[in-house]
């Protein structure tokens, strides 16, 4: 059981910090924190009402039978090889990571000295220490099974849910994430570029913010396919053509990107059901650029 373990945070950044909110937070023992600064181990632990704070990860983890390895992704195998090397894993301890790139297999060192191993990745973005970062959130959790058995009690006791993946799935699941929240920051620097070609005054992300707001509203409302709205999704040939004509004129570049992400959205359109196949062949044609072709 979660609250049967004696926990070590090894990592003091936004996600460390809010794993010791949250575990703090729900009365869960949490015996050290370690970091690279002092200061900073000691602000976490104070979170969690932790009474030992470290900069030796290897000492922190001796106090504990859950080590939670919240530090980047490239430094994940390094560090818990330094971790076992400091005799800090034993028999039955759970070794945990919070990457999502990364799958349980970085966490070799622990597994070889007898601990179970979890990968627990929150969809979630962390950017404050918050006991209720994990509220609701999904957590992806991917290791052996007594490490898999752990992390969905730890999800549970964190009031997130839980779903497992297979460790050769988790490229893809990462890069499914990157697409869907790192990309959308792109492309609302995209739009609000060409909102100030267009003649608005800067800044012009503000001017966007509701509607990108609106979108997610909707996402949450009425889910996948309903949501999508916009001149794809109403089949309005003359509306994209002048976009291309648009870009193609002032914003060359960004026609390529338009081109495939609208030829994606067409797809949607069909599955929603407000578009025709018919409509949609004449969609592809004139982004794939073969309209009027023989």
């Amino acid at each position: 059981m979660v609250t049967d373990r004696f926990f070590a945070i090894i990592g003091a950044g936004a996600v460390g910090r809010s794993l010791a909110a949250a575990l703090g937070a729900r009365g869960a023992r949490v015996a050290a924190v370690a970091s690279r600064r002092l200061e900073s181990a000691r602000e976490t632990a104070a979170l969690a009402n932790c009474p030992f704070a470290t900069t030796d990860a290897a000492e922190a983890a001796r106090r504990a039978s859950a080590v939670a390895l919240c530090v980047p992704d490239d430094a994940v195998a390094t560090v818990c090889s330094e971790i076992a090397d400091g005799s800090g894993f034993k028999p039955g301890d759970v070794a945990l990571h919070f990457s999502g790139a990364l799958s349980s297999h970085a966490l070799a060192a622990a597994q070889a000295a007898g601990a179970c191993v979890l990968s627990f990745h929150p969809v979630q973005t962390f950017a404050r220490p918050d006991a209720d970062a994990f509220r609701g959130v999904a957590c992806v959790l991917e290791g052996d099974d007594a490490g898999i058995a752990f992390g969905t009690e730890l999800a549970v006791f964190l009031g997130a849910g839980a779903a497992t993946i297979r460790a050769e799935d988790k490229a893809l699941y990462h890069a499914a994430l990157c697409v869907a929240c790192n990309y959308l920051v792109t492309l609302a620097d995209l739009g609000a570029g060409l909102l100030a070609r267009a003649g608005l005054a800067e800044p012009t992300l503000p001017a966007l913010l509701p509607l990108l707001r609106g979108a997610v509203e909707n996402l949450a409302r009425v889910g996948l396919p309903a949501a999508l709205t916009g001149p794809i999704s109403r089949g309005d040939l003359a509306t994209v053509r002048a976009h291309l004509a648009a870009l193609g004129e002032q914003a060359p570049s960004l026609l390529p990107l338009y081109r495939t992400v609208g030829t994606a959205t067409v797809a949607i359109a069909l599955r929603k059901g407000s578009i025709a196949e018919e409509q949609a062949a004449e969609l592809r044609k004139l982004l794939d650029g073969t309209e009027g072709a023989e």
